[in-house]
């Protein structure tokens, strides 16, 4: 096959709660066609997302993307396509963008593109908050607070030891997109994840032209779904008990953890809509500001 010398890399860094698992899922499952489409895919085995690589470009390491391109270069491809939604550290961090941009530096990559989807920041922060059990305990109102007075949550080493370094959460989108696209030395573009079909992240494959190659699409499990209350407490409290092991202290602290996930899931839907008002004019700013160049019609 042919090794192609100009290569385009699009980055998508998320946001976070936004559909990307279902997308990456669905550019796992469809690499070989999109491959033949000249569109590059690093595949995954199992969990379908390039967090492992993206790990070490959050620290400053261009390795992984520079074999992710000779790879795509290998297999006769113009166009590659990184995915990671813990590449929304980029909204604030510099170390992923000269990583990114050593890599491509090094490699002879002749553009680069970031390609985000927005969701309306209320259902956002609910979302996120019943997705955080699987990892971390979080008290809703403490994240509320963080949000309301940064616009944005981060956590540090959030499983120390191993993953992701930390975790950014963006909130006010037309602040961290602005300040993002003053820092970076590439395109930026915005979709909304109320207005994709057939699949939020869509209108990226849209974009590049390769959204009518795909041979297959996941069913509903590779959808990272909000997890029913009865799921939410049971993760939180997974989460206290790793952090607290012993049974005696963990007696001692039961009412204090179940009156603070009685209050959160009480209230969650209040701080959504409180977060949704604040930052509702720079959520639609931000896809009017950063919105897809639609191609010419001829």
């Amino acid at each position: 096959m042919a090794i192609a010398s100009r290569m385009k890399l699009i980055v998508h860094p998320g946001l976070h709660k936004t559909g990307s698992t279902y997308l990456q899922h669905v550019l796992n499952d469809n690499h070989a066609a999109l491959a033949a489409q000249g569109v590059w895919y690093q595949p995954q085995q199992g969990y379908p997302a390039h967090h492992h690589a993206v790990w070490r470009i959050l620290l400053g390491d261009p390795a992984p993307l520079v074999a992710m391109v000779e790879n795509a270069r290998k297999a006769g491809c113009h166009t590659l396509v990184l995915s990671s939604e813990d590449l929304e550290g980029a909204l604030y961090d510099d170390r992923p963008l000269a990583a990114i941009g050593a890599a491509a530096a090094s490699t002879d990559v002749s553009h680069i593109e970031w390609h985000v989807v927005l969701r309306e920041p209320g259902s956002a922060f609910a979302s996120l908050y019943a997705q955080l059990q699987h990892h971390v305990y979080a008290d809703a109102f403490q994240l509320f607070c963080d949000v309301m007075r940064r616009g944005f949550v981060h956590m540090a080493q959030p499983t120390p030891g191993h993953g992701t370094p930390y975790w950014y959460y963006a909130f006010d989108h037309l602040a961290d997109l602005d300040r993002f696209q003053e820092r970076a030395d590439a395109p930026l573009f915005a979709h909304d994840f109320a207005h994709a079909a057939p699949f939020p992240g869509a209108g990226l494959l849209d974009h590049l032209g390769v959204l009518d190659a795909l041979v297959t699409l996941p069913g509903r499990s590779a959808r990272n779904a909000r997890p029913a209350v009865d799921e939410i407490i049971r993760g939180f409290a997974e989460r206290v008990e790793e952090a607290v092991p012993g049974d005696a202290e963990q007696a001692r602290i039961l009412d204090g953890f179940l009156t603070c996930m009685q209050n959160g899931l009480d209230n969650i839907e209040t701080y959504a809509a409180i977060i949704g008002q604040r930052y509702a004019e720079s959520h639609a700013g931000a896809l009017r500001c950063f919105a897809p160049i639609q191609p010419a019609v001829a």
